[in-house]
């Protein structure tokens, strides 16, 4: 009985434990994704500040969104593959969109007391 506990205190401790997950080729870094998302969540911002019908909203969107992607030298398939990538992983996922969070409250409050 002894034995089972101590493998099973062993073994949730390796899990515990776990090296932080590779990034693999052709996925951006933490950091990049941060920066990238920080830009779309703005474009996105923009839009929605703006009185439009639904579809002329997202064909606004997408051309902002596209210049986004091209101001950071991706394309959409890249873009997907690397949400994808972070969105199956939710430790990742919740690290990345912490930040974002906390960069854009950061901004906005930056910008509502240099208005005041």
């Amino acid at each position: 009985m002894a034995k089972k506990l101590f493998l099973l205190a062993v073994t949730f401790l390796l899990v515990a434990c776990k090296k932080e997950e590779t990034i693999p080729s052709g996925i951006l870094t933490k950091e990049q994704m941060v920066d990238l998302m920080i830009d779309i969540r703005m474009a996105e911002g923009k839009v929605g500040t703006i009185s439009l019908s639904a579809d002329s909203a997202e064909v606004l969107y997408k051309a902002l969104e596209k210049r986004v992607l091209n101001a950071h030298g991706l394309d959409s398939a890249s873009y997907v593959k690397s949400y994808n990538f972070y969105l199956t992983r939710p430790e990742l996922f919740l690290e990345v969109t912490d930040i974002v969070l906390d960069s854009l409250k950061a901004r906005n409050s930056k910008q509502y007391s240099s208005n005041y």
